[in-house]
């Protein structure tokens, strides 16, 4: 029987949206907090704007296995600030930090730290990151920083041609999961999906979860 995580994802726009979901979303035991400054990427979310202190959500989100994005210009710090915030799994992109330092950095924490990259970086260039990595997550959209944006085919050779340099490593999803791609995903060796729209956005977020999972789980 597969069981294969789907992850539900926010763009955290205020504390109190924070709050909000951490009450909706219990039927999944992980979310992901996607991170954006306004400078790697054009939008900005909390706690840049408005300004907020990561610790201030740590009570809500304890009960989670908590992945935080940082899709962010300069992310060392601000992944300090999230682990001290309870924050179990971080996402790099090798755009916004050396290999020196990403290295570095995981050689000094006991979390687990996932490094994606965006469309058109080499898939050399982040195999090389992931050798010092505990997983993958690969970009289903070409751009990054939003949710609902169209589909990004390339990813589905990206993941087979991962599988066979990291055959052991679990590869996440993340951007345009939803009922019409997942399953191709998973068929192409994908281990974990991020949902934003798909579900967040939904009216009823747990059956958008139910529904997805029953498109690449057996039951």
């Amino acid at each position: 029987m597969k069981n294969l995580p789907i992850v539900p994802a926010i763009i955290p726009q205020s504390r109190e949206q924070i709050v909000g979901f951490s009450k909706r979303l219990t039927f999944s035991p992980e979310i992901q907090l996607d991170l954006v400054d306004g400078q790697f990427v054009d939008s900005v979310c909390w706690p840049f704007e408005p300004k907020g202190e990561p610790i201030s959500v740590k009570p809500q989100l304890d009960k989670y296995t908590l992945e935080v994005d940082l899709m962010v210009k300069n992310p060392l710090p601000i992944a300090r600030e999230w682990i001290k915030a309870g924050a179990d799994m971080l996402v790099f992109h090798v755009e916004t930090l050396s290999l020196e330092g990403f290295k570095g950095f995981t050689d000094e924490v006991n979390v687990s730290v996932g490094v994606s990259a965006h469309g058109d970086t080499s898939l050399d260039t982040l195999s090389d990151y992931a050798e010092h990595a505990d997983y993958i997550q690969l970009m289903g959209i070409y751009e990054i920083g939003a949710q609902g944006l169209p589909f990004d085919e390339n990813v589905i050779d990206k993941i087979i041609e991962l599988k066979k340099r990291f055959p052991m490593m679990s590869i996440s999803i993340d951007g345009s999961v939803n009922k019409k791609t997942i399953a191709k995903l998973a068929q192409a060796g994908a281990d974990r999906f991020i949902c934003g729209s798909a579900i967040v956005g939904q009216s009823d977020p747990e059956q958008a979860h139910r529904e997805l999972s029953a498109l690449i789980n057996d039951w």
